[in-house]
């Protein structure tokens, strides 16, 4: 989802740059460009930094799906030990708590 339109910025750019560390609008402004131009996007992109209403709800996790052929017992299994099945594509899982 683009949160800033006039730059072309997604939630996964505002995500990651929160993770690096950015804590206020003006580092998500410096480091992405987000609300520098029209400014409708501040709200929505303030809700991702640290105490927003999306910092703490949303959890972006990939998870690897096997390819045609594979076991499903063998893909669950790589994807608890943190790898990826070969010939896989990681598929963003979103979960809300």
């Amino acid at each position: 989802m683009y949160i800033c339109v006039c730059n072309a910025v997604t939630e996964r750019q505002v995500r990651s740059c929160v993770d690096a560390g950015a804590t206020s609008l003006d580092d998500l402004e410096f480091e992405l460009g987000v609300a520098s131009c029209c400014g409708s996007c501040a709200a929505t992109a303030a809700e991702y930094l640290p105490g927003g209403r999306c910092s703490s709800v949303c959890h972006v996790q990939s998870v690897a799906v096997p390819s045609r052929g594979r076991l499903p017992g063998a893909a669950v299994a790589l994807a608890d030990q943190g790898g990826h099945a070969a010939n896989s594509f990681p598929i963003p899982v979103i979960a809300a708590a």
